[in-house]
């Protein structure tokens, strides 16, 4: 006998193989699937014996056998159908358990979500505020609102939103509470800030409540804001010059932050609407001492702190001007003429102001206005400083029976006669609108006499008037039409219209 294991012969008699040291059994291991293997075909052999051996001695046993091997067949394909149908059923009812299991599952979950949602879903509080708004049902906007900005405090569309909510409620003042308090925050944006200041104001200025926009804005800190909302502020002025000592004439001028009015005193009193100066152009401030006090009061009513500057200005005073011609009735043309100060320059009014730099400045004799009229000369150094202010007053009139008027209508009839007008309204071929005269002033033309002097204008149908370079005199006591023109060394000439 060999060994299983190694192969080695073993002696008979011996238990246990030498070379390594298997054990030898001599009855073999009982297998239960080789036993039932080995039944069931011993069992098979027998049957085909059996079978083989009623064929070959008796035919009857034979169709016997055939039909009971066939009934067994029959009844074990019956047991395997029954056991599969068995299984088929219990994985059925398997599967059906775990879908129902799986199905409970699924709706406890979308149920738990749907939950969850509606707690903690900040567009689920949006949208369920925004149709209760529909309704409108606004306090219950408000609730789900709440719930959105405790969810999400940072949202600042959340607070206009609500804030917009109570202010259709009529509740402007809470609406104002709440974006306020919004406004502190300093997590916002500036556009987030400038759209919360924007709505907080529109509710002041619809209630007319100026001065908390004033006081809001003063205490926002924010220069970018005050700046785009400066309308409503009213700032203390600003002064040109710093307050000191100047050797020369200052135009001091005065400016506000925004539209209004300046209010201001020159000796230091506190400005008042309605007693003090409105400012309204630049101050020329000359030699003294000034104490300016100015005030600005915005479109809204509201008055700012007042500001105070102090100015000391010396400088000389120039000589006033000399006017040998006084005042009183004239009946000839007269020419005006002054004498300038050295290194001064002669400015003069006729509309009763005060000379100043941006008045006419006198360059030679003036010929006198027909009628009544007041001169006012001063002299004006190149520190802009004033002298004292000469003044004259004429009456002027000829003893002659054409006017102005008469003159124009003469000269519009003698244009008419040469067919320059087609009528004398002033109109002419190739013009559009109409010529107009005007009176300008008498002058002397040596040799020839007395002659107004008529300036020409065309008159679109706009009613704007446009000056032409032509000039027409008229002989003051005959009424004669002329057309003054100039020689090459500036002297009067006339070409007559008759």
């Amino acid at each position: 006998m060999k060994c299983p294991e190694c192969g080695c012969e073993i002696k008979e008699g011996h238990l246990y193989c030498e070379r390594c040291g298997m054990e030898i059994r001599m009855v073999p291991d009982f297998e239960p699937e080789i036993e039932n293997s080995i039944t069931e075909t011993l069992s098979t052999v027998a049957e085909e014996i059996e079978d083989k051996g009623e064929e070959t001695g008796q035919g009857k046993k034979a169709e016997r056998k055939t039909e009971k091997a066939r009934e067994k067949r029959e009844k074990r394909e019956e047991k395997k159908k029954k056991a599969a149908s068995i299984i088929a059923n219990m994985v059925k009812n398997w599967l059906m358990l775990t879908l129902a299991i799986f199905i409970a599952l699924v709706v406890a979950v979308v149920c738990v979500a749907v939950f969850v949602y509606h707690r903690y879903s900040v567009p689920y509080q949006l949208e369920q505020a925004r149709i209760c708004a529909e309704i409108p049902d606004y306090e219950g906007a408000i609730e789900y609102l709440e719930r959105a900005r405790h969810l999400k405090s940072d949202d600042v569309n959340i607070v206009l939103l609500e804030s917009g909510y109570y202010y259709k409620m009529g509740e402007k003042q809470k609406a104002v509470d709440i974006l306020l308090a919004l406004a502190d925050r300093e997590v916002l944006t500036y556009e987030e800030k400038e759209t919360v200041y924007e709505n907080v104001i529109g509710i002041y200025d619809e209630q007319g409540r100026y001065e908390d926009i004033n006081a809001l804005l003063e205490s926002c800190g924010d220069e970018g804001i005050t700046n785009h909302f400066q309308q409503y502020m009213a700032r203390v002025p600003e002064f040109g010059y710093e307050s000191g000592s100047y050797d020369e004439v200052i135009v001091l001028r005065l400016s506000s932050n925004t539209a209004g009015s300046i209010y201001y005193t020159t000796d230091g009193s506190e400005p008042e609407e309605k007693r003090s100066q409105l400012y309204t152009a630049p101050l020329f401030l000359e030699s003294g001492e000034y104490q300016i006090a100015a005030v600005f009061v915005n479109e809204y009513g509201i008055r700012s702190e007042t500001a105070r500057n102090w100015y000391v200005i010396n400088l000389t005073t120039p000589e006033p001007p000399e006017i040998p011609l006084t005042s009183g009735n004239y009946k000839l043309p007269t020419m005006i003429e002054v004498f300038v100060p050295q290194g001064g320059t002669v400015y003069y009014t006729t509309d009763g102001t005060n000379p100043s730099i941006y008045s006419q400045e006198y360059t030679g004799p003036i010929p006198m206005p027909l009628g009544k009229s007041n001169f006012k000369f001063a002299t004006i150094s190149q520190d802009g400083v004033s002298s004292d202010i000469i003044s004259r007053s004429f009456d002027f009139s000829l003893e002659t029976q054409i006017t102005t008027d008469k003159a124009i209508a003469n000269v519009m009839q003698a244009l008419y006669n040469r067919q320059v007008l087609t009528d004398l309204q002033g109109h002419s071929h190739g013009v559009v609108g109409k010529y107009v005269f005007k009176y300008d002033t008498i002058v002397e033309i040596p040799n020839l006499g007395y002659y107004y002097v008529l300036n020409e204008y065309v008159e679109d149908e706009s009613g704007n008037q446009t000056r032409t370079e032509r000039l027409y005199a008229v002989e003051v006591y005959t009424g004669a039409p002329n057309r003054l023109i100039y020689d090459e060394k500036g002297q009067m000439g006339l070409i007559s219209l008759q």
